[in-house]
């Protein structure tokens, strides 16, 4: 009776496996023929589990290793929300041939089951597992395209810093089982006293020096999945070399569960209200850590961005710079700022899916995603463009937008925690960010067209569009439903 309802609280995760069977199959099916057809077999794979979700209320635990509850039920809602997005984007892309790319979809829902379980694990082998079944789904999307040059350079990189951020995330996680006996983070942030397992209050007693160097290494796996400096270099690269769709995918849905398993190890280790004195305490200076790493992070990714004239290569470095803002709601270590981080989470989804969405859309009439293409497009497609402006609006962080409102949160959660150094910092980065964000603006109003001709319209795609940047200004002025859910949200820490 416990093995059928552990596997019934793993239920939306067996229904993610078997649509990607089921896709891979169809694909089989029709030789590749009709890969539209996959992608409808995905949208319906990602909508069931999206209801299997939503029928799940109770806390549990399955198989002593998934933590089933509302925290991880956040992050993947936002994962089957953007690869959806993702998803349209693949069949709405000109550039992309339709037929006999089968596969893509089952890659994404592949990754998508890595996600899953690594958003909703203290375990840290199963952590592993997950983080690895999401890695090799995202080498073999970044390189889709074989035949191109650019793409399989960023898939070779992307694989090398990958390979190398990995190793040293397990040796991090080796050391905490040896310091500890245990490889579940709430044993190893409750027990105490001497034998196995045991808990990280007797070692941190005797010295704090190897569990350091142990918490860093694993930090170190954290901050390449997030595009964190120093773990940032493979990101404009794989983001300019990957196809747009894929480039999306890593921005938001990857990005957004590297978040999502860093707040559940540091809320569990550190910060739950359950946890040893002594590591509570040791949780403190791992938040200092955080803090420098996010004011160097959000500054270099900002500098970056300036000189940058590829728009896929831009808004790398944009999401370099927005991990930097959100490792400042993580560095607090507290429920404050870790639910501004969850706000600015979703707030990010809107922003930077509808952004690539735009850059999607143009490449479809220009071919290439050069800033100076954009020249004069404002008024061949109007509507497109305006909402391109919202969406650069909160990726400033300016007003009516749900990126003010998120940078907002964070800022107040940085400065109520002491950290107002912080604050200050990431205020002049977003000072920065609107000279590189507004280029982009000026060149579509401001700039007279290269040439007469008028792009073809897209209605259900500039629909899409136009429906994200609605909601980013919306969700800016009607903040309840969003901070609703992420306050329902913050089960982690009890």
């Amino acid at each position: 009776m416990e093995y059928w309802d552990g596997m019934k609280a793993i239920a939306p995760e067996l229904w993610l496996t078997g649509f990607a069977l089921l896709a891979l199959l169809v694909d089989l099916l029709t030789k590749g023929r009709n890969s539209r057809t996959v992608g409808y077999v995905t949208l319906a794979g990602l909508g069931v589990t999206a209801l299997a979700l939503m029928g799940q209320s109770e806390r549990v635990t399955a198989f002593g290793m998934v933590e089933v509850d509302a925290f991880g039920r956040f992050f993947k809602l936002f994962t089957l929300a953007a690869l959806a997005v993702v998803c349209v984007f693949v069949m709405s892309d000109r550039r992309e041939r339709q037929h006999g790319i089968g596969e893509y979809y089952f890659l994404l829902l592949g990754a998508a089951v890595g996600i899953f379980f690594m958003v909703s694990t203290n375990n840290l082998l199963l952590l592993v597992l997950g983080l690895e079944l999401l890695s090799l789904a995202s080498y073999s999307l970044a390189g889709f395209h074989k035949g191109n040059k650019a793409s399989a350079e960023a898939a070779l990189k992307y694989v090398i810093f990958g390979g190398l951020s990995a190793g040293v995330m397990i040796f991090g996680i080796s050391l905490l089982y040896g310091l500890t006996g245990t490889i579940d983070l709430a044993e190893m942030a409750t027990l105490g006293g001497e034998g196995l397992p045991r808990g990280l209050v007797s070692q941190l007693a005797a010295s704090p020096i190897p569990v350091g160097i142990a918490v860093t290494m694993v930090l170190a796996g954290f901050a390449y999945k997030i595009s964190a400096v120093p773990f940032h270099f493979w990101t404009p690269d794989v983001y300019q070399g990957a196809p747009t769709p894929v480039t999306t995918f890593l921005a938001v849905a990857s990005k957004a569960a590297g978040f999502g398993a860093l707040l559940r190890f540091l809320g569990v280790m550190f910060v739950r209200g359950d946890v040893q004195g002594l590591v509570a305490d040791y949780g403190g200076q791992v938040g200092l850590l955080i803090a420098v790493l996010a004011a160097i992070t959000m500054t270099v990714g900002n500098v970056s961005a300036l000189g940058q004239s590829s728009l896929k290569r831009l808004l790398a470095f944009s999401s370099v710079a927005h991990a930097g803002y959100l490792l400042m709601g993580v560095a607090t270590m507290n429920n404050e700022g870790f639910s501004a981080a969850l706000y600015y989470m979703a707030a990010y989804y809107f922003m930077n899916l509808g952004a690539f969405g735009v850059v999607l859309y143009f490449e479809g009439v220009n071919g290439n995603d050069h800033i100076d293409s954009l020249k004069g497009l404002g008024r061949k497609a109007p509507l497109v463009s305006i909402v391109m402006v919202a969406f650069l609006v909160s990726l400033t962080g300016l007003p009516p937008t749900m990126g003010y409102y998120g940078k907002f949160l964070l800022f107040t959660a940085a400065i109520d925690n002491g950290m107002t150094w912080l604050a200050v910092i990431a205020g002049l980065n977003s000072a920065i960010s609107l000279f590189y964000y507004f280029r982009i603006a000026k060149a579509l109003f401001l700039e007279e067209p290269s040439d007469e001709s008028v792009p073809r319209t897209q209605p259900i795609f500039t629909g899409m569009l136009t429906a994200f940047g609605v909601c980013t200004v919306l969700f800016g002025l009607y903040v309840s439903p969003i901070m609703q859910w992420v306050v329902s949200s913050m089960d982690l820490l009890g």
